[in-house]
């Protein structure tokens, strides 16, 4: 007579693997939402890096509108934004648009008077800004009168 214990199928194996199965499954969309985390993480500090140099920019346009004829100021931007993320500046009317990693970001200035003529990028790099009888231009240079 064959003891009770040991006559049972062979039913382990296949148990097993479907708990492996649903472990392996479980473990992976773990990965997949913390991969998504970083991505919105890094998403997020390229996105304030592009608000910090929009914000530079917009002062000085501001603070040299406010102060009148013969008024400049030299100022630095970064030549990358975080992540080694290349970026444009451009003016359109009362705004100051970045453009990064095909996102956009903008800010009003008080004055639609204003022109970026050669802006050059970089922390060790210097660029002028000034007001020449109400027009605002941002060059690498100043043109004083």
């Amino acid at each position: 007579m064959k003891n009770p214990i040991y006559s049972r199928s062979g039913q382990g194996g296949p148990e097993f693997t479907v708990v492996v199965g649903f472990v392996m499954l479980i473990f992976l969309v773990l990965l997949m939402m913390a991969f998504q985390k970083q991505s919105e993480s890094y998403d997020l500090q390229v996105f304030l890096d592009a608000k910090k140099v929009v914000s530079i920019v917009v002062s000085n346009i501001d603070m040299i509108s406010q102060n009148g004829n013969g008024y400049y100021r030299y100022f630095s931007v970064p030549s990358q934004l975080y992540g080694y993320t290349d970026y444009g500046l451009e003016i359109s009317e009362n705004f100051l648009w970045i453009n990064y990693s095909g996102m956009t970001y903008s800010a009003p200035l008080i004055t639609n008077n204003v022109t970026i003529v050669d802006l050059v990028k970089g922390e060790n790099e210097t660029n002028c800004i000034q007001n020449i009888n109400g027009k605002i231009t941002l060059n690498r240079t100043c043109q004083l009168q």
